[in-house]
């Protein structure tokens, strides 16, 4: 691969170094990731390319950005896989500041970029892509029934998926209610997220953002999959640790009444126990299948303690839901 890397970029490389799931290389004080990209089409890399010049022209040297080869292309096909070369500064973790703080000036950046978005846009699909998926997971949970199984899983499952669906519908109507009766503010802009957010995924690439890891969307995206993180692995002061976060951030980005709102919504809607059904049923591994029934006989014990935090999210925050114009939901209270 070393050879390989010398023919596309002309580059001395002496060894390669891991970082996180990729491959990495220093040259003087810069580090060098290849990514393998698979088949992805030429216009999502275009916005990557776009977006990464961008916040790095931005001030904010902790994105990395594409080397093209030596013949001026962005991607490099070595043994038989297709690449991409990107390359960030080295005094990157010296100056790590929180998490909360971090997203927020990153989220503020982000939100300036002065094009369209329309590959990498996510903005506005939450809601009709989980009508679909529930629809879908309805059918699935009448079938099976109709089957009357007797694995500890199907009747975990069929027991529990009432709850969870209307669960999912209340968060999905609250989107509806707060797109009719708020109104967006300028911190509701789209700005660049991670596909999936989570303390690791900055933490494995020792603070280098990869935008490969992102895409367009509302700014409540990333703190609602940091905060559900948190949530679930509930370590040691979560709760704690989840206000910290959400003050840091507010310190550089607040967030509207509309925000609040969406970031509840997105909160509410049990991504984790519909995602833990999914991918039971769609693998045939019978270790990871074991996983899948731990995870979701965990998640149905946690229950009454995801209610709680849910009924005192606003509360917990010092957020003046009256002032505001936040409706709680009623069930919760």
């Amino acid at each position: 691969m070393i050879q390989h890397i010398y023919e596309h970029y002309h580059m001395h490389v002496k060894e390669l170094i891991p970082l996180g799931p990729y491959k990495s290389f220093w040259i003087r004080n810069k580090i060098y990731v290849l990514v393998p990209i698979g088949e992805m089409e030429e216009e999502v890399l275009v916005e990557m390319k776009k977006l990464s010049d961008y916040m790095n022209q931005q001030g904010d040297i902790t994105v990395a950005t594409f080397v093209p080869t030596i013949h001026g292309y962005y991607v490099s096909e070595i043994e038989e896989q297709n690449y991409c070369l990107l390359k960030g500064m080295r005094t990157l973790e010296r100056h790590a500041m929180s998490l909360g703080s971090e997203l927020s000036i990153f989220h503020k950046r982000g939100a300036f970029f002065p094009e369209e978005i329309e590959q990498l846009s996510r903005i506005g699909e939450w809601k009709a892509l989980w009508e679909k998926r529930l629809d879908q997971l309805e059918k699935f949970w009448q079938s099976q029934v109709m089957n009357h199984p007797s694995d500890v899983f199907d009747q975990l499952f069929i027991e529990s998926f009432p709850y969870y669906l209307g669960v999912a519908e209340n968060a999905i109507q609250y989107v509806v209610d707060t797109e009719m009766d708020d109104t967006p503010q300028l911190t509701d802009a789209a700005t660049i997220c991670q596909e999936r957010f989570t303390p690791l995924l900055w933490h494995q690439t020792k603070r280098l953002k990869l935008p490969f890891d992102w895409v367009y969307d509302h700014p409540t995206r990333d703190m609602a999959e940091l905060i559900r993180y948190m949530m679930i692995e509930k370590k040691k002061d979560w709760e704690q640790t989840i206000i910290q976060f959400v003050t840091d951030y507010e310190r550089n980005y607040s967030l509207s009444s509309f925000g609040w709102r969406l970031l509840f919504a997105r909160l509410l809607f049990p991504l984790h126990y519909f995602e833990t059904v999914e991918r039971y049923y769609q693998t045939g591994n019978e270790e990871q299948k074991s996983i899948y029934r731990d995870r979701l006989e965990a998640i149905l014990h946690d229950v009454n303690r995801s209610e709680q935090f849910m009924k005192h999210f606003y509360g917990s925050l010092r957020l003046s839901v009256d002032k505001l114009g936040i409706r709680k939901l009623d069930w919760l209270s």
